[in-house]
């Protein structure tokens, strides 16, 4: 059952891929943008985080908690990071997938604060749209054949939560209902994030200078936007910084269209 927990969300977003990369882009050094769109990550957007700790219990078995208070993280090795960021002003959503750490030693080793996203170890991206009571987040497939379903508890709302739990996904498949699962039935541990104070998302390879920006100091996102590009078999997304990548005259990546199986529809 824990492990399912690991697996949950690959489970419900798999993208069928290997394990995520950005490419380096020339598109905006070139123009080649008129078929581009954005989105505004502004000041709308609340940012929340979900943390996996892989920890003992009593019999010295390998278990996996969420939800750790940081003063109890001493013992506990960080496996896996998640980001979910919410708009109510626009009822839009992206949840972010990282790259997995088959060591499972990366996101323990490799640590920037609570409020930071290294769009480094990205992997896939879902955008989703929140109902207008708050109350779930919904997501549609590439072919508009698939819906997912999150039902959250508390609801979204102009205050926004301290926590935000995921109570129950559903799947519906051509207008059919596929699948629905009651977390709290089906796990041990809940599915939920933790409200953070602000975000700022960056791009560094920890520890390395040959996959990260051309001069000292963090590179950060350059213009506060998302931007993606319907293409035949999908949607590609990029990001600007505000310097060079990888010793390249280019300071964007992008992130290829089976990393988003779930679109912007806005």
């Amino acid at each position: 059952m824990k492990t399912i927990l690991f697996l949950l969300m690959g489970l419900f977003f798999c993208c069928g891929c290997s394990k995520g990369k950005y490419y380096t882009s020339d598109v905006f050094r070139r123009g080649d943008t008129g078929k581009m769109k954005e989105e505004p990550l502004d000041s709308t957007y609340h940012f929340y985080l979900r943390e996996v700790y892989k920890d003992k219990n009593d019999q010295n078995e390998n278990i996996l908690k969420t939800n750790v208070d940081k003063n109890n993280t001493g013992n506990k090795i960080r496996i896996e990071v998640e980001y979910l960021l919410l708009s109510w002003a626009y009822k839009r959503v992206i949840y972010i997938s990282t790259n997995p750490d088959k060591y499972q030693h990366y996101y323990s080793s490799n640590r920037f604060g609570d409020t930071v996203l290294n769009a480094y170890d990205f992997s896939t991206f879902h955008f989703g749209k929140i109902d207008d009571g708050g109350e779930s987040i919904s997501f549609v497939s590439n072919d508009r054949k698939k819906l997912v379903t999150w039902d959250i508890r508390p609801f979204i709302n102009l205050n926004f939560p301290q926590k935000v739990f995921i109570r129950e996904i559903s799947i519906l498949r051509k207008e059919t209902v596929q699948n629905v699962i009651l977390i709290n039935k089906a796990l041990e541990e809940p599915v939920g994030f933790i409200h953070q104070k602000n975000f700022t998302i960056i791009f560094e390879k920890p520890g390395s200078k040959k996959d990260t920006c051309d001069d000292t100091g963090l590179c950060r996102l350059y213009d506060s936007k998302v931007y993606y590009r319907k293409q035949k078999h999908g949607t590609d997304i990029f990001f600007r910084f505000n310097k060079n990548i990888n010793n390249s005259r280019d300071s964007a990546i992008g992130f290829d269209y089976q990393r988003t199986q779930y679109p912007p529809a806005f």
